[in-house]
C-alpha cells in the first residue's frame, strides 16, 4: 500500500514525458490533455499519501522531478515548438535563429528552482511564496493556445517579457493564496476564484488559463492587502 502514491506519482512523470514528446510533434492538444492528467496525478498522490498515512522524502523528491518535467519542460517545448514553427526555424538555421526559439526553456529552470526552494521552505504548507509550477503550466498552455489562434501576436516583443515575467514569478517571494486548506476568509475566496474559473473557461476556452491564473494572483493580492496569509 505504501507504494501506491509512488506510483501515482510516476503516472504523472509519464504523462509529462508523453506531453514533452507531443508537444515536440506539434500535437498540442494532446500535450495539453497530457499536462492537465499530470495535474490531476499530482492531486491524487498527495491526497492517496494522507489517507493511506504514508510518506517518504524519495516521494517528496520524485514528486518534484515529475513536476519539473510535466509542468516545467512540457508547456516549454510547447511554445519552443510554436515559435520555431512560426519563425520557420529549422536545424539549418544559423545558430542565433535557433538559440533564441529555445528562450522559453527558462521556464523549466526557474521552475526547477521554484521546486527545489518549496522543498526546503516549510513556510508554504498553507499558502505560497511564488506561482506554483502547476498553475504556471496552465497559463503556459493556454498562453500557447493563445497564440495558435492568433499567430500575429507571436513576436519576441510579447513572447518573451511574457516568458520571462512569469518565470520570475516561479521564485519571487510573492505572497500567492493555498487551496488546500477550506477556512476563515479563504473560503471566500476560493469561492470568488471557483467562479471566476467557471465562468473564463466557458468564455474563453483553451486560452482561459492565462486569465484564469492573471486573476488568481491579483485575487491573492486583494486576500493579502486585506488579511496577511501568515496570520491564518
Amino acid at each position: 500500500m505504501r507504494h501506491i502514491p509512488n506510483f501515482i506519482t510516476l503516472m504523472n512523470l509519464l504523462a509529462g514525458l508523453l506531453a514533452v514528446y507531443f508537444a515536440l510533434h506539434g500535437m498540442y492538444y494532446f500535450a495539453a490533455f497530457l499536462v492537465l492528467a499530470g495535474a490531476v496525478f499530482d492531486f491524487f498522490d498527495g491526497f492517496a499519501a494522507r489517507l493511506l498515512k504514508v510518506s517518504s522524502p524519495v516521494g517528496a523528491e520524485l514528486d518534484s522531478l515529475s513536476d519539473l518535467v510535466t509542468f516545467g519542460a512540457a508547456p516549454a517545448f510547447m511554445l519552443v515548438h510554436i515559435l520555431q514553427t512560426r519563425m520557420g526555424v529549422t536545424a539549418q538555421s544559423s545558430w542565433w535563429e535557433l538559440a533564441i526559439t529555445f528562450i522559453p526553456l527558462i521556464l523549466v529552470l526557474f521552475s526547477a528552482l521554484r521546486l527545489a526552494k518549496f522543498n526546503v521552505d516549510d513556510t508554504q504548507s498553507v499558502d505560497f511564496k511564488g506561482v506554483p509550477t502547476p498553475a504556471n503550466a496552465l497559463f503556459q498552455v493556454s498562453f500557447s493556445f493563445l497564440l495558435i489562434e492568433n499567430p500575429q501576436l507571436i513576436t519576441p516583443a510579447l513572447v518573451y517579457p511574457v516568458v520571462v515575467v512569469m518565470a520570475l514569478l516561479l521564485v519571487m517571494p510573492v505572497q500567492l493564496m493555498g487551496l488546500k486548506k477550506f477556512n476563515g476568509d479563504r473560503k471566500y475566496y476560493i469561492g470568488v476564484l471557483l467562479i471566476v474559473s467557471v465562468l473564463l473557461s466557458i468564455i474563453f476556452r483553451e486560452t482561459s488559463g492565462v486569465f484564469i491564473i492573471l486573476f488568481y494572483i491579483v485575487l491573492s493580492g486583494v486576500r493579502w492587502f486585506f488579511n496577511k496569509p501568515a496570520r491564518n
